[in-house]
């Protein structure tokens, strides 16, 4: 199998371009202007600088393609118009480019998020009748690039796999909780019982490539996630339990962790760079449940992701004193 990788040298990307080129499979990594190798340094594969911003470039890297995965997008933008510039309108010049191949174009499949649906009830999971009412830039850029992908179903066969926060090995997000443990604390927004869905990076990366497989994926939208729900408490304990730690949970209320993000976003500003703390984000951690329902994918692309809470946080841990992060 032939296939394109966008943002392959990312925490997702580069473990699923290993895990294709196990396989056996032609590679063919997409990055921004001017990325490094990174975790692909040594890997047999092209390496392409060229970004989504030129469709002509596209779609001379998909012509010839089996499957495009499309993971590259901004989670973190130094302006709303930058995030949509990246998560919405290079999605398009992807899909344009897939569509341009003919008779024959790649199946696309699209790594989308619940931020593009918005968070749960606290009686329900999200699934596919869920009315998507995104919180943040980040969702409804997502959304949209959604949108986008179902206007090109007549002519690009697709799947949407809409993910929860991913953790493992490279996660360099959950990497900060790792080491306010080692130090004895851990601190949050908001209650410690907020419900959550979760998924380890080679579960995500399982997923993806069975939304490549699957004959009856195109044009659905799927769910990928651990099927049993955990709390942001629960996850401490696990992070705790595998460092042999029993930190001291510090909640930040969600009122001062406003204040907080504004005062972020004007540091940025100033410095020119994006906000990791922003009142996007303090909404969607403020809210009391992200839950998913995963059934879809286990009946449909055989979807059975193999690492619980416990067994996928020690796998990080054992990663993160490896490579010395902690």
């Amino acid at each position: 199998m032939r296939a394109v990788v966008t943002g392959a040298a990312g925490f997702v990307g580069s473990h699923l371009v290993e895990r294709l080129l196990d396989r056996g499979d032609e590679v063919v990594a997409i990055e921004r202007p001017r990325a490094q190798r990174g975790w692909l340094k040594g890997l047999d594969l092209e390496f392409h600088t060229c970004g989504l911003d030129d469709p002509s470039r596209l779609g001379t890297l998909v012509k010839g393609a089996d499957v495009v995965f499309h993971l590259a997008a901004l989670t973190e933008a130094r302006t709303p118009a930058e995030c949509y510039a990246v998560n919405t309108r290079g999605t398009a010049n992807v899909v344009r480019a897939a569509a341009a191949v003919g008779s024959s174009p790649p199946r696309l499949v699209f790594m989308s998020s619940l931020a593009a649906v918005g968070p749960s009830r606290p009686d329900t999971m999200l699934d596919g009748d869920s009315i998507p009412m995104p919180l943040s830039h980040y969702g409804r850029s997502k959304l949209q690039a959604e949108a986008v992908i179902h206007a090109y179903a007549d002519r690009v066969p697709a799947v949407i796999c809409r993910f929860p926060a991913v953790y493992g090995p490279r996660d360099r997000v959950v990497l900060k909780l790792f080491r306010m443990v080692t130090h004895g604390f851990a601190l949050t927004v908001g209650p410690w019982g907020r419900k959550v869905s979760l998924v380890h990076a080679v579960d995500a990366v399982n997923g993806l490539i069975a939304a490549a497989e699957s004959p009856c994926a195109p044009g659905r939208t799927y769910y990928l996630a651990h099927p049993v729900p955990t709390t942001w408490g629960d996850f401490v304990g696990a992070v705790g339990a595998s460092l042999g730690r029993d930190p001291l949970r510090v909640s930040l209320p969600v009122g001062a962790a406003r204040v907080v993000a504004v005062a972020a976003e004007v540091a940025a500003r100033m410095r020119r760079q994006a906000a990791v703390l922003n009142r996007d984000r303090v909404r969607e951690i403020a809210q009391a449940c992200w839950v998913c329902d995963t059934r879809s994918a286990t009946i449909d692309l055989g979807f059975l992701p193999r690492f619980p809470l416990q067994r996928g946080v020690d796998d990080t841990a054992s990663w993160l004193r490896r490579v010395q992060w902690i």
